[in-house]
């Protein structure tokens, strides 16, 4: 398997979402915005396990004074997206890291795959930057 069949069978996986996350992502903006100037933006955090093998999670996070507020109110909501090792394989059934790839690799695919998808439901409107897509280092597709 190479990258181009790793992101085109993650991103099936991942489409099949799409509508569920643009919902929760248009209310999230909606709060963001009653909140007034105490939400400063809304990050989507994409966490690759530590073994790489292939888990990962999608998280929302409001960055500001009303963040911890925000979390409490949608608490599980955030979580938009997760892969774990289950009795018969990764639930849900994405596709492994491909061989000769490192943790760091797949992190990088991931992130792509999961920039690729997210970013057409994604609430438009000011501020610009308001919203960002990284790993938990920073790192941006």
């Amino acid at each position: 398997m190479d990258a181009r069949d790793y992101a085109d069978e993650l991103g099936s996986i991942l489409a099949a979402r799409t509508a569920e996350v643009a919902s929760r992502l248009a209310r999230f903006r909606l709060a963001a915005e009653e909140a007034g100037g105490d939400v400063e933006g809304i990050f989507i955090d994409v966490f690759v396990d530590q073994d790489g093998e292939g888990p990962f999670d999608v998280w929302v996070r409001f960055c500001g004074d009303a963040a911890f507020a925000l979390h409490q109110r949608f608490d599980e909501e955030r979580h938009l997206f997760g892969v774990e090792w289950g009795e018969e394989g990764w639930e849900p059934d994405v596709p492994g890291r491909p061989r000769g790839w490192t943790r760091d690799d797949l992190e990088r695919a991931v992130l792509e795959v999961v920039t690729e998808w997210i970013s057409p439901v994604i609430p438009q409107g000011p501020p610009e930057k308001f919203w960002r897509i990284s790993t938990p280092d920073g790192v941006t597709a």
